[in-house]
């Protein structure tokens, strides 16, 4: 039977044989001076060796361990040192965390060779809420029509990411991938993390395998087989343990159901992934972490640079994923979008504020995570017209409906000559929520009211020149 030896044991040993060296030393040495101060002084070297031993140890495979993932990950990052131990305790603020929402733009592509590998099926925002350390995911469809620019003209938005890339643009598909992004959703994109088919599924199984809540049947007889014939996909509703293949599939299946309910299913991969890698069990298993950073070096690209990663870990770890707020742009009877045709693409979906008039979804992004509280308040407001501009009031009014706010009357205000936006709080500050994010919406601040309102309402906004511009 093999015995447990712990380090108290092996310095016993190793001090024990100290002392009967120098017992033995110590015969047949008399008249002389003791060995006792030497022994001592050499037993609490012989300790401080076997401390400092053990210590040499410990860093020399930490340090490998981190060689070994700076070579797998390499590849992945922008940028940045390698790793080191003063890396891991540095934590660097990311982009965006100084002005209080950190967002990342994620991009599922093809596999090489696929067809279409260049085209981004999957686009979805991840905002991160530096004050309620909360997580948003917005996902956007692949087929909105926008004005991508000069190279590749108006186009679904998939096809920026593969403008990029076959144009060979400054920055590749992901840059002008962020680009359009943010111009849609009037957000600043701090990252952007690109991942292929395999990609995904070698990381579930990475991980050993993702948990999902299924929420109805999915049957899917035209989903394509290895063999590129049809095959029977069937995932039964309730709770599953999925692998990376079935975790794929239940990703990319829509031919029996739409590309919003694989935007949902896709968001709710990406929240069982994150639970799983964050999780001890994964954290303190290195070879799990060693297939993981595998996975990731062959299959993922991203601007994040290594000193970003622990901070980018630190944060991330701390997320609730339970209070996750998610958003999917569709074209359901209360979505934004509206179906439509155009003769190069096809297939499109519009705002239904109009072509290229995306001001509803901006509104849905920049409230993403107060437009509970805004709802809880319900708060009366006012639009009003300050401009010459016919009808301004109401478009401004159709705006906020849409947001959810709560729009009890448009009229005209007290005079036309309004250069900018004003908003008058009546509330007397009761209204907090829904003050900030018409504040973040008009970029301006609002202003206190004495008494009540003309129009009786809480909040009244007077919608200025400026507005014309938004």
């Amino acid at each position: 039977m093999n015995k447990k030896v712990t380090i108290d044991q092996i310095e016993k040993s190793v001090i024990s044989g100290i002392g009967a060296e120098n017992d033995r030393s110590d015969s047949g040495r008399k008249g002389k001076t003791p060995l006792k101060f030497k022994k001592k002084k050499k037993i609490k070297h012989i300790r401080l060796y076997i401390v400092l031993g053990i210590i040499t140890v410990i860093l020399a495979g930490l340090g490998y361990f981190g060689w070994v993932l700076y070579g797998s990950l390499s590849s992945v990052f922008s940028g940045g040192s390698a790793p080191s131990l003063l890396n891991i305790f540095d934590n660097k603020l990311l982009k965006g965390e100084s002005t209080g929402r950190i967002n990342i733009l994620l991009l599922g592509i093809g596999d090489e060779g696929h067809a279409g590998q260049y085209l981004s099926d999957t686009i979805m925002v991840v905002s991160y809420d530096v004050k309620t350390k909360q997580v948003a995911m917005i996902s956007i469809p692949r087929d909105l029509y926008v004005n991508i620019g000069k190279e590749c003209g108006a186009a679904k938005i998939n096809y920026a990411h593969a403008c990029g890339e076959i144009e060979k643009l400054n920055g590749g598909g992901p840059a002008i991938s962020k680009r359009v992004v943010s111009e849609v959703l009037d957000i600043p994109i701090n990252y952007y993390a690109r991942v292929d088919f395999t990609g995904l599924k070698d990381i579930v199984d990475a991980v050993g395998g993702v948990d999902i809540n299924v929420t109805e049947d999915l049957y899917d007889p035209f989903y394509p087989s290895d063999d590129g014939l049809n095959g029977n996909l069937y995932i039964k509703k309730g709770k599953q343990h999925m692998s990376g293949t079935t975790a794929l599939r239940y990703a990319r299946s829509r031919e029996t159901t739409t590309d919003f309910d694989r935007a949902r299913r896709q968001q709710q991969i990406l929240v069982a992934i994150k639970t799983k890698v964050m999780s001890v069990e994964t954290l303190l298993n290195p070879a799990k972490i060693s297939e993981i950073s595998t996975a990731l070096g062959a299959h993922l690209k991203t601007d994040f640079s290594i000193d970003e990663i622990p901070r980018a870990i630190d944060i991330f770890k701390k997320v609730d994923t339970n209070k996750v707020k998610n958003k999917v742009f569709d074209n359901s009877k209360e979505g934004l979008l509206i179906d439509d045709s155009s003769t190069a693409a096809g297939y499109i979906l519009l705002p239904r504020l109009g072509e290229f008039d995306y001001t509803d979804l901006q509104i849905v992004a920049l409230n993403i995570f107060s437009d509970s509280s805004i709802q809880a308040e319900n708060a009366d407001i006012s639009v009003q017209n300050g401009t010459t501009t016919a009808g301004l009031a109401t478009k401004a009014a159709d705006v906020l409906k849409k947001a959810r706010y709560n729009v009890v009357d448009i009229s005209t205000a007290d005079t036309s000559q309004y250069l900018k936006t004003k908003i008058i709080d009546y509330s007397g500050g009761g209204k907090k929520a829904t003050l900030a994010g018409l504040e973040k919406l008009y970029n301006v601040k609002s202003t206190t009211g004495s008494g009540d309102s003309l129009s009786g309402a809480s909040i009244v906004v007077i919608v200025g020149q400026d507005y014309k511009t938004q």
